[in-house]
């Protein structure tokens, strides 16, 4: 029976098998993208788990855009900010502009550079606790991780990695095109433009990845579901996190954000990279359907 994880671990073992590891200039970096909740970190780190017991000889890590979320205090200011203009898309963490860019493009330089260089100079990676602060979140700097040796192969998970800003014009079509009383059209169009604007800044980021894997939900509304099911895993294991009503209401900041973006993702994949694997994924998280998709890059 195939699974979301054995047709991925299928997918990665055949490029790691091609890859020219001893003359590579830098480590190979598989993105991984797919809506809150329908399994891309667990996947994520089943995927990092077995493929570094099947080769070990090589150091595999994987880590999330989530980790790099601004810190408590800065995502506040901004979310006050926003609060001044309006702006509910970015009174809270999750939306593009609610990152630490600054940081993760360092991180991924360093990591590119050591590996080209055939050195390597510790690289701390951080970790972003969601409990804190009653659910609102904080990097936790007892968490973090350091990276004292070459890595060789990188999984790197987000639910909008990939996700490609539109042009001005096809931005505005999209909008437009939405009834009235959509969820897009609760929010005016210049705060629509602003995050498609902040969106650009993330390809630099989406470039560094030679595959992707994208999760493909047969309905993006199965996110409610899904991210209910995980923030009661979270209370279960912290103690604390949002309510239901809450979780609703933050799942609601982002269904813009997946009508916008995320059809074209998983319809034709990522330019950037050399095969996409689509996993086509039921309410239920189990595996319907796959298929590869391969560009010109």
């Amino acid at each position: 029976m195939n699974t979301t994880l054995n047709v991925s671990i299928k997918f990665i073992s055949n490029i790691i098998n091609s890859y020219n590891f001893p003359n590579a200039t830098k480590p190979l970096f598989i993105g991984v993208n797919g809506p809150q909740g329908s399994g891309k970190t667990y996947l994520t780190l089943n995927l990092t788990n077995k493929l570094q017991l099947q080769y070990s000889n090589l150091n595999i890590i994987s880590f999330s855009i989530d980790d790099f979320y601004l810190t408590y205090d800065d995502q506040s200011k901004l979310t006050q900010l926003a609060k001044l203009d309006g702006n509910k898309l970015l009174q809270g963490r999750g939306l593009p502009g609610t990152h630490d860019l600054s940081l993760l493009n360092t991180l991924l330089e360093k990591l590119v550079e050591n590996y080209k260089n055939n050195k390597w100079e510790t690289v701390h990676l951080p970790f972003y606790d969601k409990s804190l602060h009653e659910g609102l979140g904080d990097r936790s700097e007892k968490d973090k991780i350091s990276l004292d040796k070459p890595i060789d192969v990188i999984l790197f998970e987000g639910w909008f990695n990939g996700f490609m800003p539109l042009d001005f014009d096809q931005l505005r079509l999209n909008y437009f095109t939405q009834t009235p009383s959509s969820i897009l059209q609760q929010h005016p169009l210049h705060f629509v433009e602003d995050i498609n604007k902040k969106l650009i800044q993330y390809v630099k980021v989406w470039k560094y990845c030679q595959y992707f894997i994208i999760i493909k939900s047969d309905s993006i509304e199965n996110v409610y579901k899904w991210r209910l099911e995980q923030e009661h895993e979270l209370i279960k294991l912290k103690g604390i996190g949002m309510s239901d009503d809450q979780v609703v209401k933050f799942v609601n900041r982002y269904m813009p954000i997946y009508i916008l973006y995320y059809g074209n993702l998983v319809a034709n994949g990522s330019d950037f990279v050399k095969e996409n694997l689509i996993l086509n994924i039921g309410i239920n998280r189990n595996l319907l359907s796959y298929r590869t998709i391969e560009t010109n890059t």
